[in-house]
């Protein structure tokens, strides 16, 4: 069983120093805890396809590239040219975010070693290590970033003099989100790989910013510092905490939390409208993990109320949240739709992150089923079939269409968490209950994703298989190193109306528990085959706020409607430019003149050889053919429809 003791936090922070109004300690349990990417293998499915995609682009990034900024600021010599895009050039007058991409990359290539097992990666990963660590000890003072001028930079902001707007802190470019992505990255490389040369490479980037500048700063002036985006930097100095077990980590962490986001949120309100989405969603994650090291409620609190808030509010049907990157009210959502921006990958990452630090708090199907939303309909869509690389706007305006990165010369922030996703795309599948030695082992089915879980110290192999949407059918093979009792819980799906289980030859229906798992509690016997139907239906979902227009889906996945190839740019991988810009008339979209409830009834599925596709047989939607949105690429498509009636 994970539990930790620490001080109750009932005090407050004086000058960097935590200090402890009490002096007992509390324990924090995990409940839930998610398989070593290892144990985790993908099979055949349109995953395992994005999987090795984003496995090729991490092999075809030269490292030397990456680093080049990380040798210049140390005062040493570069071996390769600096990719273009985000990486070298002026972006909106900020400058490059010079360096940035490296950070996601150690993460990426940590987690994608542990998925793949390819050695490759491992090679590569040792290899950016030894050079960083070239770089930080040239510097002698455990600085490690490719901020042009770093050191001077952060040299005015410890002297008070700060001035900072989002994205900006005395004109560079999110400087403090730098940080805190390196100190992901080397986590990553600790945790992950057991590259144990990461981690005093971390404690002495975290221990330059914190004596450096945190130390030397009042509290206000910290806040006046946050106001630029810092992704989770709370998460990170809360991470090396975790790690070291010296508390001037966790000092450092409660003084990095946004209060004009955590002190609202935690009393419940919806204070979102207006605010740059991907500057907030991270730090919730580093508020939930304050909380498991501080047992302080109100931060827990904060972070379920956030996602209940961005889950509920602010979320299109594909999972992903926001227009041109900022939240912005329900009553707003058709003027919303128009725009031709449209979610940002950034946001549905960090909000999957999010889902996985609570959930393995609170596991719930309700958790589960956002991330399969967001995963299935936003991640896994925002990929191009071709060159597997990540867009930044998924346009909701019936009729647009998707521009994506490009391989060398784009790294733009959605290109950056785009590197980690299909690295990790096997970690929510499973999980299992955290638990002590005498009492059952529990084992939870999540998603239903192709995949092979090879749980070693549970003694315990489930193969699952299934095609979906193309079959109702799921099969399981669960394996056991001996006869043994074992609770196995899948998630009922809230797109099936009533599920059949096989267990071995034998039709049985099991309990539903609270948590919207179906619970199967026995003896196993070493060889168990579990088949599982999920009938599927199409079914309608309302924009927010209004019933004027409306999406399509078919279990997991939302269907969109393939709208041609008029007036589309040469190329759709973009350099600089990020938005796909060329609009057509919205009357040239088919609009449904029925009620919501009727219009499924007018959609037939057809079975073209192995694809599931759709018609619907209404005037005005003669030629319009639906299939799950992730599959739709290079041309236009739409969501959401208009309904006139």
């Amino acid at each position: 069983m994970v539990k930790r003791l620490f001080m109750v936090l009932s005090g407050w922070i004086l000058g960097g120093t935590l200090v402890f109004s009490q002096n007992h300690p509390v324990t924090i349990v995990q409940k839930e805890a998610y398989f070593p990417m290892k144990e985790v293998r993908l099979l055949d499915s349109p995953f395992q396809t994005l999987q090795q995609k984003g496995k090729e682009y991490l092999l075809w990034l030269n490292p030397d590239s990456l680093l080049h900024f990380y040798r210049i600021e140390a005062g040493l010599s570069s071996k390769a040219e600096p990719y273009a895009g985000w990486e070298s050039q002026d972006v909106w007058g900020a400058g490059p975010l010079r360096g940035g991409f490296l950070g996601f990359y150690l993460s990426s290539v940590s987690m994608m070693y542990q998925s793949t097992g390819d050695k490759e990666l491992l090679r590569r990963l040792k290899y950016v290590l030894k050079e960083l660590e070239l770089c930080q000890e040239a510097g002698k003072d455990g600085f490690l970033l490719g901020v042009k001028d770093g050191r001077k930079l952060f040299r005015e902001v410890a002297s008070g003099k700060i001035k900072a707007n989002n994205p900006t802190v005395n004109g560079a470019w999110a400087p403090v989100y730098l940080i805190n992505k390196m100190l992901l990255g080397l986590a990553a490389a600790y945790t992950q790989c057991d590259l144990k040369e990461a981690l005093p490479m971390l404690i002495r980037l975290a221990d330059w910013f914190g004596y450096q500048v945190l130390d030397k700063l009042t509290d206000e002036q910290i806040q006046q510092l946050l106001v630029c985006e810092h992704g989770s930097i709370n998460e990170s100095y809360v991470e090396a905490y975790e790690l070291t077990g010296q508390e001037r980590f966790l000092g450092w962490a409660l003084r990095l939390n946004d209060r004009a986001m955590w002190v609202p949120l935690s009393e419940g309100k919806d204070i979102l409208f207006g605010w740059h989405a991907n500057t907030q969603i991270p730090k919730f994650a580093g508020f939930h993990k304050c909380y498991m090291f501080t047992g302080d409620q109100r931060f827990l609190t904060a972070a379920i109320n956030f996602w209940d808030i961005v889950t509920q509010n602010h979320t299109w049907v594909i999972g992903g949240n926001s227009t041109g990157e900022h939240f912005f009210s329900k009553k707003e959502f058709i003027e919303r739709m128009l725009h031709i921006s449209g979610p940002e990958t950034c946001n549905s990452v960090n909000m999957l992150r999010l889902t996985e630090s609570l959930f393995s708090q609170q596991p719930d199907a309700t958790k589960a089923a956002y991330y399969e939303r967001a995963l299935f309909n936003h991640i896994l869509s925002a990929y191009d079939p071709v060159k597997g690389m990540c867009c930044y706007f998924t346009s909701m305006r019936p009729g647009h269409y998707r521009i994506y990165a490009s391989r060398d010369s784009s790294f733009w922030c959605c290109g950056h968490t785009g590197l980690e996703s299909p690295a990790k795309l096997g970690k929510f599948i499973y999980s299992h209950k955290v638990v002590n030695a005498h009492e059952e082992k529990e084992l939870r089915v999540n998603l239903f994703i192709p995949s092979v879980l090879s749980w070693k110290e549970g003694g315990v192999e489930l193969i699952q298989r299934n095609r979906i949407p193309e079959s109702e059918q799921v099969d399981f093979a669960l394996n056991l190193k001996k006869k043994q009792k074992l609770v196995l819980r899948v998630r009922k799906p809230d797109w099936t109306d009533k599920a059949t289980f096989i267990i071995n030859g034998k039709e049985e229906q099991p309990l539903l528990g609270n948590d919207g798992y179906w619970v199967i509690d026995r003896v196993w016997e070493r060889k168990n085959v579990i088949t599982l139907r999920l009938p599927m239906h199409i079914y309608t979902e309302n924009l927010i706020g209004t019933n004027r227009y409306v999406a399509l889906l078919y279990g997991p996945y939302v269907l969109a409607g393939r709208m041609g190839t008029e007036n589309l740019p040469v190329t759709f991988w973009g350099k600089m430019n990020n938005t796909a810009m060329n609009k057509i008339d919205m009357a040239k979209v088919p609009a449904f003149r029925e009620s919501e409830g009727q219009i499924p009834a007018h959609v037939e599925a057809v079975l073209e050889g192995n694809t599931l596709k759709f018609g619907i047989n209404l005037k005005g939607f003669e030629d319009i053919v639906l299939e799950p949105f992730y599959k739709v690429h290079f041309e236009r498509y739409a969501v959401y429809w208009p309904v006139v009636y």
